[in-house]
């Protein structure tokens, strides 16, 4: 594990301040044994990470742009090293004048980005990219502050030029992805006459067993066993995945309609980066929902957005940071700081690996709301890989 910027950028702040309420719990020891949690105190709204505050009192910027499906248009693009999918909140802090010049430019033509990464090499721009919708910004001190909201999936198209802007800006020429409908895979199949009588099309999981019987009778004329057939259905995965997933997140904050929990599922759940790149591609929700959900202990959400958020530091940073309640095998470095703290109410202090000094994260620490203590990892920092059932037990 290593630092992810060459600068300062690793830290939330450049400046520590101090106060009366600072955290008890500031030891740079590993927090193994806390009680904290036993302590009466107020709950954590998961609300206020959403609004990424930290940046400070944005303009609001009003509309809500969706381009056709297949649609080629031109537009600014901005390299980073985080995904964010479409229904999610990117924040940007762009503290260079070429960066912030170009796109204050771009923005009083059209409030719309592309944003790309690098493919799996890390060699050059991967091929398909998410529009985001600036929907509030501000330009103040030299910087440029804004928050964008993910709409589309497109594709960079090959046989047009990049253009190169500097920094992190290039200016490309992308098609909108369109995103197919999803059929029952007996569909056409039954007899008109039987149509509106038992319905093949099912929108919950639950109608189609209430209806299991006669849908037997349907597939008797099929060759495959009838579960063959159940589980192309999109009904199936998604009670499939809810019924997992509820087990790592709030119920209330997992959405339903297949399309958004495809996308809710790969911006939250552990994958490694290029798992993530594969599925952005994908261009059915069918295709992104058959992943099979593999334990994750100890990981938990502080936002209502799940347990994996994007949140950017003074020096214009992006991280893709996960909460967990636990963590091993670190250091604390510094004070503990709540400038510009992603939690509001929460102290954080930098997290190093044990081994390799490199940096892994942020410990977070309150004295009044609940949890008192939790872990926000930079995914930057971090190697997601599956254990064994073996290996997963010894780390418990």
């Amino acid at each position: 594990m290593s630092d992810s910027s060459d600068d300062d950028s690793g830290t939330l702040a450049h400046t520590i301040q101090y106060g009366d309420d600072l955290p008890i719990d500031s030891t740079n020891d590993d927090d193994d044994d806390d009680d904290d949690d036993a302590q009466e105190g107020e709950t954590f709204d998961t609300n206020l990470p959403t609004t990424h505050k930290y940046l400070g009192k944005l303009n609001t910027v009003s509309g809500y742009t969706l381009f056709d499906d297949g649609e080629v248009i031109e537009l600014l693009a901005i390299h980073t090293k985080t995904l964010v999918f479409p229904g999610f909140t990117l924040p940007l802090v762009m503290n260079t004048e070429l960066e912030q010049t170009t796109m204050d430019s771009f923005l009083k033509k059209c409030n719309i980005f592309v944003l790309v990464c690098a493919d799996e090499m890390g060699s050059r721009l991967y091929k398909y990219g998410i529009t985001m919708e600036v929907f509030e910004s501000v330009s103040q001190n030299g910087t440029l502050y804004l928050k964008a909201k993910g709409r589309q999936r497109c594709k960079i198209l090959p046989s047009k030029e990049i253009q190169h802007l500097g920094g992190r800006l290039q200016k490309v020429t992308v098609q909108i992805l369109a995103e197919p409908s999803i059929k029952s895979p007996i569909a056409c199949t039954q007899l008109l006459s039987l149509c509106s009588r038992r319905p093949y099309v099912f929108t919950n999981y639950n109608e189609l067993l209430r209806n299991y019987k006669y849908r037997q009778y349907h597939l008797a004329q099929f060759p495959c066993p009838s579960w063959v057939y159940d589980r192309n259905e999109v009904c199936f995965y998604v009670k499939h995945m809810l019924h997992r997933l509820v087990h790592f997140y709030l119920k209330e904050n997992i959405p339903v309609d297949p399309v958004t929990l495809s996308y809710w599922f790969i911006q939250n759940f552990q994958l490694c980066h290029e798992e993530r790149l594969h599925l952005m591609k994908l261009d059915s929700a069918l295709e992104r929902l058959k992943t099979e959900i593999t334990r994750q202990s100890q990981v938990f959400a502080m936002s209502k957005d799940g347990v994996q958020s994007n949140y950017c530091n003074p020096g214009g940073y992006v991280y893709e940071t996960v909460t967990v309640v636990k963590a091993k095998n670190f250091n604390l470095v510094g004070n503990p700081s709540n400038e510009f703290s992603w939690f509001p109410g929460y102290w954080w202090t930098i997290m190093q690996c044990r081994l390799c000094q490199g940096h892994i994260g942020w410990k977070f620490a309150s004295n009044h709301l609940q949890p008192r203590v939790f872990y926000g990892l930079a995914k930057s920092g971090l190697e997601i890989r599956i254990l064994a059932k073996n290996e997963s037990n010894d780390l418990d």
